[in-house]
């Protein structure tokens, strides 16, 4: 296979793994939103690690935990696994207090920050029009932060941080990438993630009910699924290119926003939307074309 149609062949990899990261996370924060009705974010925080760590277990002890845990780059997975910790805790206080598609449209101020950052940080060539094209996403943004910013203005800020932070986890995430297996990487976050949200949890513990247990598993696994597509998108695809894609994730989330909470889409809504897939359009015939070559 030439090296076009082989980069060509990662690209498209990395798009599909990050379009089913897309989806899990979409569902996850439902089981959030519902939660945090009844129980802190400190509790569902725990839960999502926890669970994932345990969803993870078998497989990881299949493969041997001696040899998942061995990396060459300790440090920077712990810094990864706490930037994911971070932004995970941002966007889930972010959700508690601002409609789902609202979150999660500030959090994705990311992709911006990212493809600023691929320059110096990954030494990636990000071309003008992948700038565009994550330019007209954030456009996008903006037209749906609009009509209910001033409404969510604490939501905002905890989905800024979660959004800086979930922005330099991408980018340690392509950073190990390099050198480390996406078991190695998958070992870590969890484990760093429980540890830490299990010295938080008996504080703000409130017994949950069986429906209540149910979806805290559920978000572990969901979390889990995400997070290896995550790795293994970032392993196939530049942190650039992947960018675009990532504002599905405010459609999926708007959607599931009105199948769940009856949250009608604004005109600003849907035409946010249509600048953002507009992006995501743009970027794959600009892709398309420079691989195709």
């Amino acid at each position: 296979m030439s090296d076009d149609a082989s980069r060509r062949a990662g690209h498209a990899r990395g798009i599909a793994f990050l379009l089913v990261a897309i989806f899990c996370l979409g569902l996850m924060e439902v089981g959030v939103k519902i939660l945090t009705e009844t129980l802190s974010v400190g509790q569902i925080l725990w839960a999502r690690f926890m669970f994932h760590l345990i969803g993870a277990l078998p497989i990881l002890i299949y493969l041997g935990l001696r040899s998942v845990a061995r990396t060459d780059r300790p440090v920077l997975q712990c810094v990864r696994s706490l930037l994911q910790l971070l932004a995970t805790l941002g966007i889930f206080l972010a959700i508690d207090r601002a409609p789902l598609a609202e979150a999660i449209t500030v959090h994705y101020l990311s992709p911006l920050i990212v493809t600023a950052l691929s320059v110096p940080l990954l030494a990636e060539r990000v071309t003008l029009g992948r700038w565009f094209a994550v330019s007209l996403g954030f456009i996008g943004v903006l037209v749906i932060l609009r009509p209910g910013f001033a409404g969510a203005h604490w939501g905002a800020s905890f989905a800024l941080i979660s959004a800086v932070s979930y922005a330099l986890f991408q980018i340690t995430t392509r950073m190990l990438g390099f050198t480390d297996r996406p078991w190695t990487t998958m070992f870590y976050t969890p484990v760093v993630g429980a540890v830490v949200a299990s010295i938080i949890v008996p504080f703000v513990w409130v017994t949950p009910s069986p429906h209540e247990w149910a979806i805290l598993v559920a978000l572990g696994l969901f979390a889990g699924i995400a997070h290896f597509m995550l790795i293994k998108a970032f392993q196939n695809a530049e942190a650039s290119g992947l960018q675009p894609y990532n504002y599905a994730h405010i459609i999926w989330a708007s959607l599931l926003g009105f199948i769940f909470f009856g949250s009608v889409p604004e005109v600003w809504t849907l035409l946010g939307a249509a600048l953002i897939v507009g992006g995501g359009l743009f970027v794959l015939y600009g892709d398309a074309r420079s691989l195709g070559r």
